[in-house]
């Protein structure tokens, strides 16, 4: 105990339980900013992590997490980006043990269930995948419910409930939702329902918005056999063995012959 700290004590005539008090206190506070920067430094290496693995620097993004955890086992965004990284690298027990981790830290992040279940979605566990996106676009507070439905049908779609899948996919397109998985979604689901010609105005309007990729030109295709359009099917291989002459879409295309 320092002079000044027994003076004090004196002064104010607080004894040896006052000494101890004001301590503890001390020590609290100590801890408090102890705490706070492990979370800042946690924050920091986690935001590194991402900015990482978005530029394909797997290896120091895992670095960078595996600090950001050491620094605060608790931070749930550390265990998330955790699940997202090994999942890109294939090791999927430990993420899913990741994903787990996340949302049982914090279970109110719609943004980790709606990933969370498009990773359960992947592994075939198709029941509980619906109940995290379920928790994620039933949040009121979710600035971005359609994402989560439209993983909802696309999970659907995965499982062969078409129903179900355009269910999902209009109820996207009633929140609003301008993302192109959400048209292309329906157009394929009422193919998969053998509702061809409304799966055709789908996939117009879907045109009418967004530039194809080489799974909407498959899906393209399919609907154009369907409804026996031959021009639009013409258009269409043209464009695909153009601008993805390597896709799998393009590759099937040639097997299945000129037609």
């Amino acid at each position: 105990m320092t002079h000044r700290l027994l003076t004090l004590c004196a002064l104010v005539l607080l004894g040896l339980t006052g000494c101890a008090t004001t301590g503890l206190e001390g020590d609290r506070g100590s801890i408090e900013r102890h705490v706070g920067e492990n979370r800042q430094a946690a924050e920091i290496n986690t935001e590194l992590a991402a900015g990482y693995m978005r530029e394909g620097e797997l290896k120091v993004a895992m670095e960078k997490i595996r600090r950001a955890i050491r620094f605060d086992s608790g931070y749930a965004p550390a265990h998330h980006v955790h699940a997202l990284l090994l999942q890109r690298l294939g090791e999927d027990e430990k993420a899913g043990d990741a994903f787990a981790r996340a949302v049982r830290l914090d279970g109110e992040n719609s943004d980790m269930a709606n990933n969370y279940g498009g990773f359960l979605c992947s592994q075939g566990d198709y029941e509980r995948a619906q109940a995290m996106f379920r928790r994620a676009y039933s949040d009121p507070l979710y600035e971005t419910p359609e994402y989560a439905l439209v993983n909802s049908g696309r999970c659907y779609q995965q499982a062969g409930d078409q129903a179900q899948a355009l269910a999902q996919f209009r109820r996207a397109l009633d929140e609003g939702a301008r993302q192109p998985g959400a048209l292309l979604g329906v157009a394929q689901a009422l193919l998969e329902t053998g509702e061809a010609d409304e799966a055709a105005e789908a996939m117009r309007r879907y045109e009418s918005r967004h530039r194809h990729t080489a799974r909407s030109l498959g899906v393209a295709i399919a609907i154009d056999r369907a409804v026996g359009d031959e021009q639009a099917l013409k258009n269409h291989r043209l464009i695909l063995r153009g601008r993805f002459p390597d896709s799998s879409e393009a590759q099937a295309l040639e097997q299945g012959g000129s037609r």
